[in-house]
């Protein structure tokens, strides 16, 4: 009967997945795992996309709801992101004990119901509560794909998918720009959310063809299925997540994200480096539309430079084939260390630092080149931001397994609190100080992830091997999983 089930005992005498079960999400046909990935990394993009439109909606309809500047930022923008923020903290570790399923069919339905919102309240309360309820729940497959991910592929598979997947959400974030610009002067800032809500609804209803991805949820529900309709005794398994007391489950989804994201070294540095290099593009939807501004460019005109960024991202392509090389000459059963994926973001960081000082001083007042000069300076700046972003989550994916999700949403959780700030300084910074000045102190501050970024490439395997958390999460995956990782 538990052969009949794709399931078998170990040594032990507890339940395990057979290494041929039809029923693991690691087993399912190619066909079925490209559908529900596809259906959720469009989710992300898409949600994504929304995220970066707030500034150029905010610039337009802040004067009709008596919103200055900065206000029309915070509710625009800072709204969205603090929802994100929490969100990202609190949702996805249910995940873990849910599944993957159920928070992406119901973030992405209420995503759609609260964009509609932000148009039709006709006032400021209903912008600032439906922004940050959208970014509370785009939260959830922006840190949940990657256990998604993470379930369906082994770490020599699942490359593709990773890249995809950053490569997407990167791209969408410098779309977001332009997507609101274009729609703004076609059919006005309400089409925004009209569309977004619209494009959200499809996404949910193609969700109901996606099964649940994560095998301990699966495998229980097998086991309690045996249990109903057997007579076998004895099914205990090994539960990653045994929730016995309401205080057991507060643990998990409260306490856990931020024990680790402030007891785990090499989680808060990819926190801190992830975060900041993520909230420069946040940044650049602000300040990129006042420099091209002066430089007599309109505002649709200015969003176009965010194209430059996109370019750089798919840059990122090129570290990706020597990367495939290696994991391909290693031998079928040798585990694949996570600190292999690492030594492209020794690239990224200088990367980073040349794009930000190449900007800041080929931008007015201090010089007047041709716009394209400072426009290409934003290819290494997209490269650097998206490398930075797929080397340090494969790490942490990779690292950390079957938990991923929980070390995921604190990570979420310092970069959305990071990015929701950021256009708030840029209004600062690029209003209050030359341009070239503000830009600048970002490339200085760029420039400590060139010395970060040797440090973490000599340490990260011997911080990760001393971390009793990512061995027991390590031990854990293995007992749930059907092949060597």
């Amino acid at each position: 009967m538990l052969s009949q089930a794709g399931l078998e005992r170990d040594a032990a005498g507890l339940i395990r997945w057979r290494r041929d079960s039809s029923d693991h999400p690691r087993n399912w046909t190619l066909g079925r795992k490209l559908f529900s990935v596809s259906v959720i990394i469009l989710l992300e993009l898409f949600t994504t996309i929304i995220s970066t439109t707030g500034a150029a909606v905010a610039h337009t309809v802040g004067p009709r709801y008596n919103l200055e500047n900065i206000r029309a930022l915070v509710a625009f923008v800072s709204m969205y992101q603090i929802g994100q923020a929490i969100g990202g903290y609190l949702i996805p570790p249910l995940s873990e004990l849910t599944g993957r399923w159920l928070p992406y069919f119901i973030s992405s339905l209420v995503f759609s119901i609260f964009c509609i919102v932000i148009p039709l309240g006709s006032s400021a309360a209903a912008i600032h509560v439906g922004r940050f309820v959208t970014g509370f729940a785009s939260a959830v497959p922006s840190v949940v794909i990657a256990g998604s991910i993470e379930d369906l592929f082994n770490a020599k598979h699942r490359v593709w998918a990773v890249i995809v997947w950053n490569a997407s959400t990167t791209v969408a974030l410098c779309l977001g720009p332009i997507y609101a610009a274009l729609v703004i002067d076609s059919s006005g800032w309400e089409w925004v959310f009209y569309s977004a809500g619209i494009g959200t609804l499809v996404l949910c209803a193609a969700l109901l063809g996606v099964k649940e991805t994560r095998p301990s949820v699966v495998l229980s529900r097998k086991i309690e299925l045996l249990r109903t309709t057997t007579n076998i005794v004895d099914l205990r398994w090994a539960n990653a997540d045994p929730v016995q007391s309401r205080k057991a489950f507060a643990y998990i989804v409260l306490i856990r994200p931020m024990y680790i994201l402030l007891t785990e070294p090499l989680v808060i540095l990819i926190a801190i480096i992830s975060g900041v290099s993520w909230s420069i593009i946040y940044l650049f939807t602000d300040s990129i539309i006042q420099i091209y501004g002066s430089m007599g460019f309109t505002r649709t005109q200015s969003s176009l430079v965010f194209l430059s960024i996109a370019v750089g991202v798919l840059l990122t392509l090129l570290p990706r084939f020597p990367e495939l090389q290696k994991l391909q000459h290693r031998a079928q059963d040798q585990p694949v260390e996570p600190e292999a994926k690492l030594r492209a973001f020794a690239y990224a960081a200088p990367a980073l630092t040349v794009g930000l000082i190449w900007f800041a001083w080929t931008i007015p007042p201090v010089t007047h080149p041709h716009w394209i000069v400072p426009t290409l300076s934003l290819v290494p700046i997209g490269f650097a931001v998206n490398e930075t972003a797929y080397t340090l989550s494969g790490f942490l994916a990779d690292s950390y397994t079957l938990y991923s999700a929980s070390v995921f949403s604190g990570l979420a959780f310092a970069r959305a609190t990071i990015s929701g700030t950021m256009p708030l300084v840029a209004h600062v910074m690029y209003s209050r100080l030359n341009p070239n000045i503000a830009a600048s102190i970002l490339a200085g501050i760029s420039a400590l992830f060139c010395l970060l970024a040797v440090v973490f490439v000599r340490h990260s395997k011997t911080l990760r091997k001393r971390s009793p958390f990512a061995g027991y999460s390590s031990d854990m995956h293995q007992r749930t999983q059907i092949e060597v990782d």
